[in-house]
């Protein structure tokens, strides 16, 4: 046989060898789970082995929902008054670094301002029962701290919620030039101001820009405020002119409603865009006003429409708001807040005794 030929025998008789053995390939094996069989699930509690003083908790208060963090500070300081009562309510006024509470049946407390008087301040402060009534607590139902907490002396004499007696209101507003595109929502506001206020109010209403003209009512009588508010049905002059803001205050002052008989102190509202322009040396007019006020027992309160200087009546206002960019919404909500608190402002001094 030749080579050749024995070469390909061979090669026939390994291949058949290796047909012919046993396989040793990687098999394949599929598992079906017992269908009656159920798993267990392992529950771990971490904290089982770890030793504490006990589980936080975590509680909600809805009546903080719209609190700020000194409102929150306060309600968890649990602050008492000398005679050892619980605080039924609170406010706070951060700029002024004054907390004033009570307890009783107040439920809600607002600080319409603050302004100096002497060598102490003065707060001018509503005090409502949970319903809305407006009261007058006693002084031992009320106390005063600064945002550290700290106790403040102070002296505060309960003025009786008005019935009878009457509230002189004026009215001062601004149409000199710059107030062209404010007069609309000044009158609008004005309007449901007067409308608002208590029927023992007697209001008078005063347009100043260089000058004063008194708009109603006619010199010597006294209106019921809400029938001052008709007044407005008269066109305004047009806006024009300087704003004489200081000499219209000085007019408001000295010149109250005439009403006849027991009455409140005056009040004067101011509605301006801009500081004073007509006097020669206004720092001066400014503290001679303060003392005319001071010596009348009014009160003095500016909404400052547009360039606002809070500043240049430093002293002499006892509350002043800015505008800012949406007048008329700040404008309705400064008289709302005004028609519903002028009949129980309640005064507290703070530092004196």
């Amino acid at each position: 046989m030749s080579l050749k030929r024995r070469m390909h025998t061979f090669v026939f008789m390994a291949l058949l060898a290796a047909v012919s053995a046993p396989s040793f390939a990687q098999g394949f094996t599929i598992l079906t789970p017992d269908q009656e069989s159920r798993g267990t699930f392992a529950v771990a509690d971490p904290d089982r082995h770890v030793r504490t003083l006990g589980k936080p908790e975590i509680q909600f208060d809805l009546a903080a929902s719209h609190d700020t963090l000194l409102d929150l500070r306060i309600r968890r300081a649990g602050l008492k008054l000398p005679n050892g009562k619980t605080a039924t309510a609170f406010a706070a006024h951060g700029e002024a670094n004054l907390i004033i509470v009570a307890s009783g049946p107040v439920a809600h407390i607002s600080i319409a301002g603050v302004a100096p008087a002497g060598g102490s301040r003065e707060a001018l402060v509503l005090f409502r029962a949970a319903d809305g009534t407006l009261l007058a607590p006693s002084s031992d139902d009320i106390a005063v701290f600064d945002t550290g907490f700290n106790r403040l002396p102070f002296t505060y004499s309960p003025a009786a919620i008005p019935k009878h007696t009457l509230l002189p209101v004026t009215l001062l507003l601004d149409i000199s030039g710059s107030m062209t595109g404010h007069m609309k929502d000044v009158v609008s506001a004005a309007q449901s101001f007067m409308a608002s206020l208590p029927v023992y109010a007697r209001c008078r209403i005063v347009l100043f820009n260089d000058q004063m003209q008194p708009f109603w009512p006619p010199p010597g009588q006294a209106s019921v405020c809400a029938a001052a508010g008709f007044a407005f049905w008269n066109p305004l002059p047009d806006p024009s002119g300087g704003t004489a803001l200081l000499a219209a205050i000085d007019d408001g002052l000295q010149n109250p409603p005439d009403v006849s008989g027991p009455h409140m102190q005056s009040i004067t509202l101011v509605v301006t865009d801009g500081v004073d322009t007509g006097a020669a040396d206004p720092t001066r007019e400014v503290r001679r006003l303060a003392g005319l006020k001071a010596a009348q027992g009014g009160k003095l309160f500016v909404f400052w429409a547009g360039i606002a200087d809070p500043q240049h009546l430093h002293g002499l206002a006892d509350l002043q708001i800015e505008g800012g960019a949406d007048v008329k919404t700040e404008l309705e909500r400064f008289f709302r807040a005004l028609g519903v608190s002028l009949s129980g402002l309640q005064s507290v001094r703070i530092g004196a005794r």
